[in-house]
């Protein structure tokens, strides 16, 4: 059994505990190492001393992407059974007076700023659909024609109206977190869509946000270390990754064979490096993402909600602080009799005012609120403060955007175990946290995989060449042109041709991988014009005579075919391609489809017993999951089928009546999502 080291007890360190648990089962000890008393990071629900009433003093709420696709956090948050709450409000603070959006404002300053309004959020709309909102950061932000341009030029540029522009800013400030000369428009742009219909909704976690750490510790296995601080992450000359820590009585070291970094970026920072390649690495990796926005938040507790009906939404934007949000707690928690605001100050002004006394920031809380709410102080209970500098990114994933292999492990070279994880490298917020974890701990499942095999943890092979033995014994179950159709069904193939595409004949299908011809000969049979490519002499000899004209001998890397020669391919083949040469073959293979492509190698997520009963990995050059493997489709010219069609569901049931599914080759739904492309243009 492998050893690995969680470093980071926070949201992220959980997720990703909770992800290897899901996808490797007991195959490795899992060690989460917490700096401080508690885990659970910036998720923190707390109550006051004065009353037993809830406030959340870190996350503030979650964004929800379910209307537009596969919600992840949303779908982990249902999967424990938490209730949620919807959030919502309308309302700004400018010059003293509460106003309804763009109607209020258009009461108070007229037409051409409120206009001004609805022209720059009608030109963000037509600048990013729901979709593109919806499929984040990525490297067709490269392209985008804000990605080059501050926020603060790009409002200069396009808003004239200085109310309009002030107003803009307020509504964005709290969740940009930083100035708007400190980031760039596109990232501006994604925060002004928050305001418009249709591109995102907002929730609570009903009982407090902090349950979901609590979930969270209830499934995951792991040895929880608290006061565990390490220091540094280096190598042993055996290899394996070590740990300096001080863990509260004295320094500590410990061994690992594998190690998810799960640090806020400013954490991240204050690490030392083993070893002059992992130092230089991780210096340009914290460099590449050294964009520091902050939040302050101040909650207050009040003897009643004097305010009355003038909050009638979950918060406010107010002018103060340099645009803040105010939330009303009493709208997603029972705070019985009491009433409590939440302030959620940002950026500049955050940083600025974390240098003043709790008392200091409770009395400049109370003097921003409008002078019709009354006479705050009279009502006031109590005040708590909670400082989050350097708690999120200005510029989430960086720019250049990079692919999400990069950025996850800073280190491929000598340090292919050890990966880093950060809402920082997504969009700063839980979602984007739940996505890095996602990722990270793919990877992680492809080097465990490695591992074991090198190791001999699983099955030990007798060899690891796909040569005549492996043909005369394939996969342990007998001669090849005898056990073929165990794995490839050529009926389940060309049904699920026909529920991705709506193609049932007439198409010609290239066969990637076509060993002696048996599939391509079978899909004949049935009417399909099928050709295959094998570049193993040896099986490729055995073609049946009547399929040779149909069989070539030849690598996928530089085929004998014409550009768009065939409608569809179906790949087993690029597993067995070194890895420098995978995104040469991923392009070949582009070239000569026309619609699209149906991924079928090994993949490292495969049912670990299955990988050992049929020995999958023998002879496999490119180990990655299903997700690793579709970055590599996405970068060479091939897009999800399912993000135009989703067909997932009518897959699945199809998989199954197949005997296709769990324990035969796909493990879930999620697997089969990640097995179909399309072929894209450049500007697609």
């Amino acid at each position: 059994m492998l050893d690995l080291a969680i470093v980071g007890g926070g949201p992220g360190g959980l997720m990703s505990a909770w992800y290897l648990k899901k996808k490797l089962g007991d195959l490795c000890r899992i060690t989460i190492y917490e700096a401080s008393d508690r885990v659970g990071g910036k998720i923190v629900t707390r109550k006051f001393d004065s009353a037993p009433t809830m406030y959340e003093a870190g996350v503030a709420e979650i964004y929800d992407y379910s209307m537009t696709g596969p919600d992840p956090l949303r779908e982990l948050i249902q999967h424990f059974g938490l209730q949620t709450i919807p959030m919502d409000a309308e309302q700004v603070q400018l010059d003293g007076e509460l106003l309804n959006d763009v109607p209020g404002m258009r009461r108070r300053y007229g037409a051409m700023t409120a206009d001004a309004i609805e022209a720059f959020r009608k030109r963000c709309s037509d600048l990013m659909s729901p979709l593109e909102y919806y499929e984040g950061v990525g490297a067709h932000d490269n392209e985008h024609p804000w990605a080059y341009i501050s926020c603060e030029a790009l409002l200069d540029k396009e808003v004239d109206d200085p109310v309009a522009k002030r107003f803009l800013k307020i509504m964005a400030r709290s969740d940009l977190a930083t100035e708007s000369h400190n980031t760039n428009g596109l990232n501006a742009l994604k925060n002004f869509l928050m305001d418009v219909d249709g591109y995102i909704g907002l929730y609570s976690i009903q009982n407090g946000n902090e349950q979901l750490i609590d979930c969270l510790l209830s499934e995951v296995s792991a040895d929880i270390q608290l006061n565990h601080r390490v220091l540094q992450v280096g190598k042993t000359p055996a290899g394996r990754y070590q740990l300096d820590m001080m863990n509260g009585k004295g320094p500590e070291t410990r061994d690992f064979d594998l190690v998810v970094m799960c640090l806020p970026h400013s954490w991240l920072a204050t690490m030392r490096w083993g070893g002059e390649q992992l130092r230089k690495s991780m210096v340009k990796h914290v460099a590449y993402f050294d964009r520091p926005a902050h939040y302050l938040r101040v909650s207050l507790l009040f003897d009643e909600p004097f305010w009355g009906e003038r909050i009638p939404g979950a918060w406010f934007m107010s002018e103060a602080f340099g645009g803040c949000c105010v939330y009303n707690e009493g709208a997603r928690h029972d705070v019985g009799k009491h009433g409590v605001l939440n302030w959620l100050i940002a950026g500049s002004d955050a940083l600025a005012f974390a240098n003043l006394s709790d008392l200091e920031l409770i009395d400049a809380a109370v003097k921003s609120l409008p002078d019709s709410f009354g006479d705050a102080r009279a009502h006031l209970m109590e005040g708590k403060i909670h400082r989050w500098l350097s708690s999120v990114n200005a510029l989430p994933g960086g720019m250049p955007a990079r692919d999400v292999m990069t950025n996850h492990r800073p280190e491929p070279k000598q340090h292919p175990g050890l990966v880093v994880v950060g809402d920082y490298l997504f969009d700063s917020t839980l979602n984007g946290l739940l996505d890095s974890s996602d990722a990270a701990t793919d990877i992680i499942v492809t080097e465990m995989m490695r591992l074991r095999r090198a190791r001999g943890d699983g099955s030990t092979p007798a060899s690891d060449k796909i040569d005549r033995e492996y043909f005369e014994n394939y996969r342990g179950l007998g001669p090849y042109g005898e056990v073929w159709s165990q794995f490839t069904d050529p009926a389940y193939l060309t049904d699920l041709v026909k529920i991705v595409w709506n193609r049932a004949r007439g198409y010609r299908l290239l066969v990637a991988g076509s060993a002696s011809g048996e599939l391509v000969g079978a899909l004949r049979a049935r009417g399909i014009d099928a050709w295959g490519i094998e570049n193993n002499r040896a099986i490729h000899a055995r073609t049946p005579k009547e399929l040779k004209e149909f069989c070539k001998f030849g690598s996928i890397v530089d085929m004998p075919f014409k550009d768009a020669e065939f409608d569809f391919v179906f790949e087993t083949s690029l597993c067995h391609v070194s890895e420098k040469q995978v995104p040469r073959a991923i392009r070949e293979l582009n070239r000569v489809v026309k619609t699209g492509l149906v991924f079928g190698s090994v993949t490292s997520d495969m049912a670990p017993a299955l990988i050992d009963r049929y020995d999958l990995l023998r002879g496999v050059k490119k180990l990655g999951t299903w997700w690793e493997w579709s970055e590599l489709f996405f970068g060479n010219g091939f897009d999800l089928s399912m993000h135009r069609r989703d067909v997932t569901d009518v897959l699945w049931a199809a998989t199954l009546a197949a005997n296709k599914g769990p324990g035969q080759w796909y493990a879930d739904s999620d697997s089969l999502r990640y097995s179909f492309f399309d072929k894209v243009e450049a500007d697609d």
